[in-house]
């Protein structure tokens, strides 16, 4: 039972891993900018930024951007003490549960940050700006995209169940 409780634990942490390296590329699956977008000229333009309104986003970053690295660093402390209790000789399940909540919680508060300054953008932008900016990230990442493309050459795009076959065929 200890072995199945580990390897579990251990499937947990690797894709939490992975949800973390999937998330620092946007808000989640909202996609927007990261950085300073703001200090674009083309960009600035194209939503009619003030001064102000810069500034403001400026103050903003700064501010999320602190409490930011305060998250991530919880989160990967929370992650080094699960994993001491994982490698210990001895298995508190009870205290790795608790190690590994606490581990959640870390990751959840970097989400909020995350998110919070997502709604402080959109309440700063108002509606139709907010979708401008949208579409125009949308718009320069599918350009990325397709220039990484002619550059690589054509990709061979392979399914799923290719590339991971089942064991029941």
């Amino acid at each position: 039972m200890k072995k199945v409780t580990i390897f579990t634990l251990i499937c947990l942490i690797a894709a939490s891993g992975i949800g973390l390296a999937k998330e620092s590329r946007g808000v989640g699956r909202l996609k927007m900018p990261h950085g300073k977008w703001w200090r674009m000229p083309e960009v600035a333009k194209k939503l009619a930024l003030t001064s102000e309104e810069q500034q403001k986003f400026e103050d903003l970053f700064v501010q999320s951007r602190r409490r930011m690295i305060d998250f991530k660093s919880n989160v990967e402390k929370e992650r080094l003490e699960l994993e001491m209790i994982l490698d210990q000789q001895d298995l508190n399940e009870s205290a790795c549960m608790d190690r590994f909540k606490k581990f959640e919680d870390a990751r959840t508060n970097l989400a909020n940050e995350r998110f919070r300054f997502l709604v402080e953008v959109r309440k700063l932008l108002g509606l139709e700006r907010y979708r401008k900016l949208k579409t125009e990230f949308r718009d320069h990442r599918v350009h990325r995209m397709k220039g990484r493309q002619e550059r690589k050459g054509p990709v061979k795009e392979t399914m799923v169940h290719e590339r991971f076959p089942s064991k029941n065929k």
